[in-house]
């Protein structure tokens, strides 16, 4: 069983991913941050506390970090995630009380205190994982790996920007953060674009009819979001859940070992995320391809089992 520190924006993939880690015993969950992305960092936090409290549970602490990214103003996805970010599913407010510490510093504490034990999963902006790096530089050395979503590589022929042209929206929001930890020694498993627009891996409308066949606690949330996504995107795309992927089943995946560049500034390349040549600076593990229909399988057969 891992241990692992996820950092998010909740965000319906987001919910759907921590849903099906809740329901998976291949990992456990010590520490929840949240990031602005998806939505105002309240807003996610908020988001995050209620998917747990939904499923009664106390004991994950949810510690809140950046208000908005490193060098620029939030621009949040609200019109795609809907008003509460979670697709008006009607969870109610949480009551659970916020970590006291900032998100960088309790992940710090988490992997310092356990060193190489940790894996980081990041499936926001990568502004907390920057400010923790930066803070604390001997911590990617201490983790047993980073997995991130974000990014669109060319891989593949779906490998192209969702929020520009060019660029991914995580990797857009904050791409002086995500330049930071590309260039960091931490071990990276990159999942972006390549394989999470791949149509293979989008739960379409039967789907949704597989899953309120089900009256169970996580089957009755999961179609809540997941009405949310078909009825206003015709299928609910797969990102975070798919990073989520590689702890449950890594061979669900195939990774190329690349150098990467994230395009940092405001031109029209903004968040480029660029496979430059092998060097000597820090390679990542990028994914480039997925087995759509098995990682479906599983994330439905763990969804709806009791």
């Amino acid at each position: 069983m891992r241990k692992v520190v996820w950092d998010m924006d909740p965000g319906i993939d987001d919910a759907l991913a921590l849903i099906w880690a809740l329901k998976s015993p291949e990992i456990r969950i010590v520490g929840v941050t949240t990031v602005a992305g998806n939505a105002s960092v309240e807003m996610t936090s908020a988001n995050a506390r209620r998917v747990l409290e939904y499923f009664e549970i106390e004991s994950i602490p949810v510690a809140a970090g950046a208000e908005h990214p490193l060098t620029r103003p939030l621009e949040h996805a609200l019109g795609y995630h809907g008003p509460d970010g979670l697709g008006n599913c009607g969870l109610p407010p949480p009551l659970l009380p916020l970590h006291p510490d900032k998100a960088w510093d309790f992940l710090a504490r988490l992997v310092l205190d356990t060193p190489d034990e940790i894996t980081l999963m990041a499936t926001g902006p990568l502004t907390n994982v920057a400010h923790a790096f930066k803070l604390h530089p001997e911590l990617p050395r201490h983790l047993a790996s980073l997995v991130l979503m974000g990014g669109a590589y060319g891989l593949t022929p779906y490998g192209r920007g969702n929020r520009t042209p060019f660029a991914e929206f995580n990797i857009w929001q904050d791409p002086e953060a995500a330049a930071m930890v590309f260039g960091s020694t931490a071990n990276t498993f990159a999942v972006g674009l390549d394989v999470t627009m791949d149509p293979a891996t989008c739960l379409n409308s039967q789907h949704l009819e597989r899953v309120r066949m089900i009256d169970t606690r996580a089957a009755r949330l999961v179609a809540r979001l997941l009405e949310y996504e078909v009825e206003h995107h015709e299928c609910c795309r797969m990102h975070d859940p798919l990073a989520l992927a590689v702890l449950l089943d890594s061979s669900l995946l195939d990774f190329t070992l690349a150098r990467v560049k994230a395009i940092e500034g405001n031109n029209r390349d903004r968040g480029m995320t660029r496979v430059l040549p092998s060097g000597s600076s820090e390679l990542i593990r990028v994914a480039s391809a997925v087995d759509g229909p098995s990682f479906v399988d599983l994330f439905l057969s763990r969804i709806t089992e009791e």
